[in-house]
């Protein structure tokens, strides 16, 4: 049943199947069979810790095994597709040398040079192919040397060369030094490829292997891109960029989410690799290091470009805010106050209310006593006749109320905003870029104003290349986070072909990316090398209508 199941790729039924073989059965002769096929069963998957635990507990346990060979070759791929490359060599290596079936050495030989092909940060050395028979070690050593000559790495072919009694000659050198001229850009990619964000992590890497392979057919030199499986754990990314900053890549993509960014970037202080995040949007990750690129505009610069519109645009001088007490809005909310009032305006009251609430009047009529000039025990005013009225339905005027918040919430405060008489234009968040939030029509959204990096705007011809690019290699078109990822290499090989042939080199030409046409949006990196280009949407008709942004945006 459980061969079946493996066979039929029902990998989770297959690995519970030998699972409940190896518990129920310890002492069976054929527990090396269940702890193997259990392990296989994982690592299709996709589940590669577990995997990692099955192989190596086979290898311990039962050393003499038959499965052995093929143990090391699928933990070597394991280690592969969780970034730890040189464990990966050793592996490949090892199955190699154990191997006595024609067919697996010869697949586990092409792993070896593949991964010093790919991945110019490993080498090898002749110790490392001391226990290969050797009617099999010097045939793999020599291809190995050369594919090392091909990256520049002469002392270590020569090593390898001389272990089988053989030695580089200056024309030999000469190649080296031509190949290495035009050898692969190597770029690593460090994201969840497995765990519960392996679905957002794959999404960058297909956008990045499209980069790649475009700008292959445009220049005739290979983009390799390596990839690093941080499982989503804060911990193995800043352990993954640490190694990198050691390496031979010219650059680094990632990683996924904003506190996996900012511990990267923290790490990388002092270094000297570009690393170009894709899609974190806290602000601040890109101080912590001198060398990284933040593509997704952060949410600080959602709220100085709302503040911006109300000054030049709208002329405001007066504001409110109303925000969720949520830290990200909070900080949003704190922005946009601090920026207006720097501009010239002034906020006249604040409010924060819970995640929870969905009965927003009291947040409501507390601004509206700060806006009119209430004393707190007030409860009844005069109007233009002189006749009382309650202050519920008093009306206040400011020039915009600023409403950063989440869709959910949004939909039920924008009713009782309207309710409660207080008006103004209304200014939101990416928040606001919902379905339902444009179906409460205009004489409730008040046509709206919001920023947002996740809408859709004016096709680029670099957008419509890569979805065409994109479709063609996986059967689908790329979602945002695909974009970014494709828009992330593009980045990177324009700056090495602007004469980027070092790391300092690759990251200054970044430093200076105004206007760049990508496929998830316009870049224009800032001071602080935060994309700073945000576009805005009006509400109207049930829609977000796009507003052009002139003149052109400051560099914040």
């Amino acid at each position: 049943e459980g061969e079946r199941l493996l066979a039929d790729g029902e990998w989770v039924r297959a690995a519970q199947v030998f699972e409940r073989l190896a518990g129920e059965y310890p002492e069976s002769p054929s527990l090396p069979v269940f702890v193997f096929q259990r392990a296989k069963a994982n690592y299709y998957l996709g589940d590669y810790g577990k995997a990692v635990a099955g192989f190596s507990y086979l290898l311990s346990r039962f050393p003499d095994a038959p499965e052995i060979p093929y143990a090391n070759f699928f933990l070597a791929n394991s280690y592969y597709r969780r970034g730890e490359l040189q464990r990966a060599l050793d592996q490949y290596l090892d199955a190699y040398r154990t191997s006595t079936d024609d067919r697996l050495s010869a697949l586990a030989g092409k792993s070896v040079l593949a991964l010093l092909e790919n991945a110019g940060s490993i080498t090898v050395g002749a110790d490392d192919f001391a226990n290969v028979p050797d009617d099999r070690r010097c045939p793999l050593m020599k291809e190995a040397a050369d594919v090392l000559l091909g990256h520049g790495q002469t002392a270590a072919a020569a090593e390898l060369l001389a272990g089988c009694g053989q030695s580089l000659d200056a024309d030999a050198e000469k190649e080296a030094l031509r190949r290495r001229e035009n050898a692969p850009v190597e770029i690593a990619v460090l994201l969840p490829l497995s765990g519960d964000l392996q679905e957002f992590g794959n999404q960058i890497y297909n956008g990045a292997v499209v980069g790649a392979e475009i700008y292959a057919a445009e220049t005739g030199r290979k983009v390799t891109i390596v990839p690093y499986d941080t499982e989503g754990y804060l911990v193995d990314a800043a352990r993954v960029v640490g190694e990198l900053s050691l390496s031979s890549a010219a650059a680094a993509i990632g990683p996924l989410t904003s506190e996996a960014a900012a511990i990267a970037s923290a790490r990388l202080h002092g270094a000297d690799l570009p690393l170009v995040i894709p899609a974190a949007t806290d602000a601040g990750i890109t101080r912590l290091s001198e060398t990284s690129f933040q593509l997704s505009p952060n949410i600080e610069l959602e709220a100085v470009r709302m503040a911006d519109y109300a000054i030049d645009v709208l002329g405001a001088t007066t504001a409110v805010v109303m925000a969720p007490s949520g830290s990200e809005e909070m900080r949003m909310a704190g922005r946009f106050a601090a920026h207006f009032e720097t501009r010239g305006g002034k906020v006249l009251a604040s409010a924060y209310y819970r995640a929870r609430d969905n009965d927003f009047g009291q947040y409501i009529l507390d601004i509206k006593a700060e806006v009119i000039g209430a004393t707190p025990d007030s409860s009844f005013w005069l109007d233009e006749r002189g006749d009382t009225i309650e202050i519920d339905g008093l009306p206040a005027a400011v020039d915009v109320i600023y409403l950063p918040g989440d869709p959910e919430q949004i939909r039920m405060l924008l009713p009782q905003i309207r309710f409660y008489n207080l008006k103004g234009q209304y200014l939101g968040s990416d928040g606001w870029g919902d379905d339902e939030i444009f179906r409460l029509g205009d004489e409730v959204t008040q046509q709206a104003v919001f920023p947002s990096p996740f809408l859709p705007t004016e096709p680029t011809e670099e957008s419509v290349r890569m979805s065409a690019a994109y479709d063609a290699r996986y059967g689908a078109q790329p979602d945002r986070l695909a974009r970014l990822g494709y828009d992330a290499v593009r980045l990177i090989t324009l700056a090495i072909d602007r004469g980027g042939k070092s790391r300092e080199q690759i990251a200054a030409a970044l430093k200076n990316v105004q206007g760049y046409p990508g496929a998830s949006g316009i870049i224009s990196f800032g001071l602080n090398r935060e994309n700073v280009h945000m576009p805005l949407f009006r509400i109207a008709d049930g829609a977000a209508v796009p507003i052009p942004l002139n003149p052109a945006e400051p560099r914040q």
